[in-house]
C-alpha cells in the first residue's frame, strides 16, 4: 500500500508540535470519523501508568489501573459522540502474542466496550500488502487529515507526518476500512486468545 504515498508530501511534526496539531484536528473530525490501523507489536508508553506497572512486572496492578480508567473513558467517548463522530481501529496481531500485546489487548477491549470500535486482524491476512515493508501506522480524521505515525527504535512515538491531500486521505481510509471489515470482533478474539495468566516478563 506504500505506493499510495509515492506522489504525496506531508509535514513532519515532532513532539509537542505534533500533539497540539493532532488534538486540534481530532476534535474537528466529523464524519466519517477517526480510523486507525496499528501494526507494530511493541510500544513504549511511559506516560501511561498502567503500561509503567506492566513494564515493571506488576501485572495485576496494571490491570487494576486500566479498570480505574473506565469512567474517564466513558466521558471521553461521550465527548466524541457529542462532537458528531466515532472512532474505529483495526489492530494487527502476530502469534505468539508479545507480552506488550497481551497488555494492550486488555486496554483495547475496554475501549471497544465503551465506544471505541476495535477489531483484530492476524498478520498473515495483511502480508500481501507488506512486500516492501510492514504496514505504516496510520490515522485518518474525516476526509481531510491523516497522520503517518513516527516511532523511534524502541517503539516510543516521536510524532507523525501530516497529510492533507483529500484523495490520499480517502484512499488510505478505504484501505483501513477494508482491513477492519476483514477483522474479528475483539471480544471474541480476546476470549479465545488472551490468557488471564501473567505475561512472561512479569
Amino acid at each position: 500500500m506504500l505506493d499510495l504515498f509515492v506522489n504525496s508530501s506531508g509535514d513532519r511534526l515532532l513532539g509537542e508540535v505534533y500533539w497540539a496539531d493532532f488534538e486540534e484536528n481530532f476534535w474537528r473530525t466529523g464524519r466519517p470519523g477517526f480510523w486507525k490501523v496499528e501494526r507494530l507489536q511493541e510500544f513504549r508508553e511511559p506516560n501511561d501508568d498502567s503500561w509503567v506497572a506492566f513494564s515493571e512486572g506488576r501485572w495485576q496492578d496494571s490491570l487494576d489501573l486500566l479498570g480505574r480508567r473506565r469512567d474517564s473513558l466513558i466521558r471521553h467517548y461521550n465527548k466524541i459522540r457529542a462532537h458528531g463522530f466515532e472512532t474505529w481501529r483495526i489492530r494487527v496481531v502476530e502469534h505468539p502474542l508479545t507480552d506488550y500485546m497481551r497488555w494492550e489487548l486488555h486496554l483495547l477491549r475496554l475501549r471497544d466496550e465503551l465506544g471505541g470500535h476495535t477489531r483484530v486482524i492476524q498478520a498473515g491476512k495483511v502480508e500481501q500488502f507488506e512486500t516492501e515493508s510492514e504496514l505504516p501506522e496510520l490515522i485518518t480524521l474525516g476526509d481531510d487529515v491523516m497522520y503517518r505515525l513516527l516511532y523511534d527504535e524502541n517503539g516510543l512515538q516521536e510524532g507523525g507526518i501530516r497529510y492533507t491531500q483529500r484523495d490520499l486521505v480517502v484512499s488510505c481510509r478505504s484501505f483501513i476500512q477494508e482491513l477492519y471489515h476483514k477483522g474479528e470482533d475483539i471480544g471474541d478474539y480476546f476470549a479465545r486468545e488472551v490468557s488471564l495468566a501473567e505475561p512472561r516478563r512479569c
